[in-house]
């Protein structure tokens, strides 16, 4: 299929094909570099966030880590908080003091939401808030000790409390706390110091980007959701926190994507708290939060798409362009012939190869008609040449039998008429053969055959008849000189050899439907089959090749139809393939000779 393709398609195939891999792979290539780049920065901000968010926190911690010690190292507060007992009988003044002493740890800003030191042994509760209460306060928070069952079994450390509601206030404000022992250097427990932040803190640490669905988690040392809690607020859906809690723990950061209990990929990116253990997870619609990255893709794709096609257009029409010429060169010798050899190209500065093309074809092109004349010449003495040899190959036979019978008749005194009309119809035969015209009328070739027939009457008498019968019509077609006779002389040197007299030749002629014919047909002993189917491979030659006749009787011997080819190659090399001849035997006996071809107007001179 490539192979029949024009130039032009072929040059544009072949660039397209090599022009459409190397965007295809540089619009690939960029493509993924700039949304790894997108991807990474967005990951990177997500991570920085993250950080930031995991900074805060610590920070957090750290205020109520800094604010816990602080009240285990005050000494106004000690003796209290190590001497329950005298917190009932506490004054004014020394009220003022521990509340001062309080205050000043806690900071100007009120740094923790609540601060709260209990003892279980006298049921007591201190708090800033309310110093002079205490029996009230503890009894109000004693319904929130479970929450403290894992602090009780720790071992005097820190402990971070999940978010709880705040049972030392009848506000049951959410809170999150950092609680520790109250331990004598004996490891004696006098109580407990909590130090509480409020729960909206955590929610304040992240926020979210409204164009972006995502959520925000904190999960404890162990795996517990520590934010959001739901025994405060309701989870949106408690199967993905767990599934969440899973992928996050594989170390201290790092991003991944999970498929959610909808289907829908999460991006999850999550940091380990270097403070507490707590693993913060910050989780996005990997959809949404990649949509720059797709964006990009897809204008980048667009992009080189666009590029891609106005590099195509500009290829086809640089190899229309370039292809121009070439075209015009074809148009141009398509509408070369021998009779007008030449491209005619237009001058134009802007073709100079079709200039130089132009000046090298007219010089090929009058080489070519100058040996083109030569070969027509050629052709003309060879035809003319071969002719003659035609005649030199019939005459000599035929004189020497015709003076014999004019000599035998020219003994007896009675036949000097006889003598005198053979004396004359053998001169007018020698005058037609030695004739220079090479195309006669069939008038003027019967007239010749008829001479040639009346001279083989006079010799063999009553042995030998002939008729002719020719439509006027015909009689002005012209054909080539000598055409009809060497049939007849074909004919009394083969058919007639084996077969008694007395013998007919028959010369018909018709004209039908703008085509003549002439056959010249005998009641000889016919042809063997052989030979005849040999002849006829010959004339299919003659015809099918357009063989010289010089060439179509180098193979054939006289006895082989030397006559009746080379007659049929004359024709066909002067009148072309409108010319036929078929050869065949007889039904009854003998043989018939036909061939003809197509009437032309007589505008044209009635030529075949």
């Amino acid at each position: 299929m490539f192979r029949n393709w024009s130039l032009q398609k072929k040059i544009f195939a072949t660039y397209s094909i090599i022009i459409v891999l190397i965007i295809v792979c540089f619009v690939a290539a960029f493509a993924v570099y700039a949304s790894k780049m997108i991807q990474n920065n967005i990951y990177s901000g997500t991570e920085r966030l993250l950080q930031k968010i995991t900074e805060q926190f610590d920070g957090l911690i750290g205020d109520m880590e800094r604010i816990n010690v602080s009240l285990l190292m005050d000494e106004n507060l000690n003796k209290h908080l190590y001497n329950p007992g005298s917190i009932p009988g506490l004054g004014v003044q020394e009220t003022r003091k521990l509340t001062n002493s309080i205050f000043s740890i806690n900071g100007p800003f009120s740094s923790a939401y609540k601060i709260v030191a209990f003892n279980f042994e006298h049921e007591y509760a201190l708090s800033p808030q309310s110093v002079d209460n205490a029996d009230t306060l503890f009894k109000a928070g004693i319904e929130g000790i479970p929450i403290f069952e894992s602090l009780a079994n720790s071992d005097g450390g820190f402990k971070l409390l999940p978010p709880h509601n705040d049972n030392w206030s009848q506000l049951q404000v959410p809170v999150f706390s950092l609680s520790r022992k109250i331990m004598d250097t004996a490891g004696k427990e006098y109580g407990y110091i909590e130090v509480q932040q409020r729960y909206s803190d955590l929610s304040r640490l992240y926020d979210s980007d409204p164009s972006i669905d995502s959520e925000f988690y904190i999960f404890d040392e162990t795996g517990n959701l520590f934010y959001p809690q739901p025994s405060i607020e309701p989870l949106k859906s408690p199967e993905d926190a767990a599934l969440y809690r899973t992928s996050v723990f594989d170390g201290k950061s790092g991003s991944t994507t999970v498929r959610n209990s909808e289907g829908e990929d999460r991006l999850l990116t999550y940091r380990q708290s270097p403070l507490t253990g707590h693993v913060i997870v910050i989780s996005q619609s990997r959809q949404e939060a990649l949509a720059s990255v797709h964006l990009l893709s897809t204008l980048i794709t667009s992009a080189g798409l666009l590029f891609l096609i106005v590099t195509l257009i500009v290829l086809y029409s640089s190899s229309k362009r370039l292809t121009l010429p070439l075209r015009t060169l074809g148009g141009s010798l398509k509408q070369v012939s021998l009779s007008n050899l030449a491209l005619n190209i237009e001058n134009t500065d802007k073709n100079n190869e079709m200039q130089l093309l132009d000046r090298m074809f007219k010089k090929m092109f009058s080489r070519l008609q100058h040996s083109i004349e030569q070969l027509t010449e050629a052709k003309e003495r060879e035809a003319k040449a071969q002719l003659l040899a035609l005649q030199s190959q019939i005459n000599p036979h035929f004189i020497h039998n015709t003076l014999a019978t004019i000599g035998a008749a020219a003994k007896h005194a009675d036949q000097r008429e006889k003598v005198a009309e053979m004396c004359r119809q053998l001169s007018s035969l020698l005058h037609y053969t030695t004739s220079s015209a090479d195309c006669v009328r069939v008038e003027d070739e019967l007239q010749y055959t008829r001479n040639y027939l009346n001279l083989l009457k006079y010799r063999y008498e009553e042995h030998f008849g002939f008729a002719i019968d020719v439509d006027r019509e015909l009689l002005d077609i012209e054909i080539p000189r000598i055409t009809i006779q060497p049939f007849v002389e074909n004919a009394m040197k083969h058919a007639f050899n084996s077969v008694p007299p007395p013998w007919h030749i028959r010369i018909f002629g018709s004209c039908r439907e703008n085509k003549w014919e002439l056959s010249i047909s005998d009641d000889g002993a016919g042809a063997d089959e052989n030979r005849l189917k040999a002849i006829r491979e010959r004339i299919d030659a003659i015809i099918a090749n357009g063989e010289r006749s010089e060439d179509a009787a180098s193979t054939e011997t006289e006895d082989e139809g030397l006559g009746i080819v080379n007659t049929f190659a004359r024709l066909v090399l002067l009148f072309g393939e409108n010319t036929w001849m078929t050869i065949e035997n007889l039904p009854e006996r003998g043989l018939r000779v036909s061939f003809g071809g197509t009437i032309n107007s007589r505008a044209e001179g009635q030529h075949v």
